[in-house]
């Protein structure tokens, strides 16, 4: 009986460690946002035009290897349709232990236009709609980035480059802190830090699929409380509505 219990109790403690390898990823995270549209140059977040969420599921085998599976979604609400319609889902897997891309799946549509993209990675190839290409080392995932980076600890006015692969491009980007300030979220007001993209040394949301994210602190952890994302035609953004630790 005692042999029987020491076996439970280790395989216990293996599988806490198992669940606790990166603290950039903790599954059963999730965080619910109001999403605001700012498209026609009336200024943002005048109204909410829609939802988001962003979570992190199980740990699941992809490839052969351990991987967080996170999941963004963002959907307009009716009046937001009027505006500019989103029905965007991104599911994204990477590696429980360097936290590089394994996996991305990408079904969106904004507008009338839909696009939908499947990228798998082996080592240094990766396939994207059936067609293979070679790839950098230490490649990640944008929307990945965006937990990854809570914990990456960039000082102010200083910055970190990532190589990063979405929907078959690779692209390398510079993220700067740009700083604290106070952001107002329906989930409260909090003293956040911003990492932004850098474009020739500016601080600036130019390319499609940029984000600039703010970070605060939520229970003693740190969570991204506003996203926003750049656009074909211009930036949604999100703000912090809800969220929680575990998904029971």
């Amino acid at each position: 009986m005692k042999k029987i219990i020491t076996l439970l109790f280790m395989s216990f403690l293996l599988g806490q460690t198992s669940l606790e390898k990166s603290p950039s990823f903790i599954p059963g995270e999730e965080y619910r946002y109001d999403l605001f549209v700012d498209l026609i140059k009336i200024g943002p977040d005048l109204i909410k035009l829609g939802s988001a969420t962003l979570s992190i599921k199980n740990i699941e085998i992809i490839n052969g290897q351990e991987a967080y599976h996170l999941n963004f979604s963002v959907k307009t609400s009716k009046i937001g349709d009027a505006l500019y319609k989103i029905r965007d889902t991104v599911d994204v897997w990477v590696d429980t232990e360097s936290l590089q891309l394994i996996k991305q799946v990408k079904k969106l549509r904004e507008r009338n236009i839909r696009r939908e993209s499947t990228t798998t990675i082996q080592g240094n190839k990766a396939t994207t709609n059936g067609k293979e290409y070679t790839i950098p080392e230490n490649i990640f995932d944008p929307y990945a980035l965006i937990m990854i980076l809570k914990n990456e600890n960039i000082l102010e006015k200083e910055s970190k480059k990532f190589t990063t692969l979405d929907g078959g491009k690779v692209r390398e980007i510079e993220i700067q802190n740009i700083g604290m300030k106070t952001i107002r979220t329906p989930a409260g007001k909090f003293k956040a830090y911003t990492y932004k993209p850098l474009h020739n040394g500016k601080s600036a949301l130019k390319n499609k699929g940029d984000m600039q994210i703010s970070y605060g602190t939520i229970n003693g952890r740190t969570a991204p409380i506003k996203i926003s994302l750049k656009l074909s035609n211009g930036v949604i953004v999100l703000k912090l509505k809800k969220s929680k630790d575990i998904i029971n």
